[in-house]
C-alpha cells in the first residue's frame, strides 16, 4: 500500500476553461453557417431558414455564458484576495466581458429583428435604422470577442503554431463580418423600398 500511486484529478476550473473553448469553437462555427446563410435570404440569393440552427446556437451560448460568468467571478475573487486587480493591465480581459455582454444584449435585438416574417416569405414587418444599427453593433461586438479570445481559445484547445491558425481564422471571419454587415444593409434598403 506504500507504493500507490495518488490520482490526480483535473482541476475543475481547467476542465472549465476546456469546454468553454470547445463551446465558443462550435459557437464560432455555427455562427458563421448561420452568418452566411442568412446574408444569402436577406439579399435574396437564397430562400434557407436557419432557425433552429440557431436556436441551437442560442443554447450554446448561454451555456457558455453561464461559464464564462463563473470564470470571470472566480478571477474577481482572487483580485479581491489578492488586493491586486491591475485594471489597465488586464484591459483585454475587460474588452473581452464587455464584448461578450454587448453580444448578450445585441442578440435580444436580433432575434426579435428575425423572428417573425411574413407567411409565404422572408419579409419581416419591420426592419428600420434602429434594427440596423443594433445588427451592425452585433457583428461589431462579435468581431471585438472573437479578435480578443481566439488565441486563448486556441490555447485552450492545445492547437500549437497559433500565429498562422490566428491570422487565418480573423481573416476569414473579417470577410465573413464584412459580408453580413453588408447583407444587413442590402435588407434594410430592399425592406424600405417595397
Amino acid at each position: 500500500m506504500r507504493n500507490a500511486r495518488k490520482v490526480r484529478f483535473p482541476n475543475i476550473e481547467v476542465l472549465m476553461r476546456r469546454l468553454n473553448s470547445i463551446l465558443a469553437a462550435a459557437i464560432l462555427l455555427l455562427f458563421m453557417i448561420h452568418g452566411i446563410l442568412g446574408t444569402l435570404t436577406m439579399v435574396d440569393a437564397a430562400m434557407i431558414i436557419t432557425k433552429h440552427m440557431a436556436r441551437f446556437m442560442v443554447v450554446l451560448i448561454v451555456i457558455h455564458t453561464v461559464l464564462s460568468c463563473i470564470l470571470t467571478a472566480k478571477a474577481l475573487k482572487t483580485w479581491k484576495v489578492t488586493g491586486a486587480p491591475y485594471f489597465k493591465e488586464n484591459t483585454l480581459f475587460w474588452a473581452r466581458r464587455i464584448s461578450g455582454l454587448a453580444i448578450m444584449i445585441l442578440i435580444a435585438f436580433h432575434m426579435i429583428s428575425f423572428m417573425s416574417t411574413t407567411p409565404g416569405s422572408f419579409t419581416l414587418p419591420y426592419f428600420g435604422g434602429s434594427l440596423l444599427a443594433a445588427n451592425i453593433l452585433l457583428v461589431i461586438s462579435v468581431a471585438v470577442h472573437v479578435t480578443t479570445n481566439v488565441k486563448p481559445m486556441l490555447i485552450s484547445l492545445g492547437i500549437r503554431s497559433l500565429k498562422p491558425r490566428v491570422g487565418d481564422i480573423l481573416f476569414v471571419l473579417s470577410v465573413l463580418l464584412v459580408l453580413f454587415i453588408i447583407g444587413f444593409i442590402i435588407y434594410y434598403f430592399r425592406w424600405n423600398t417595397i
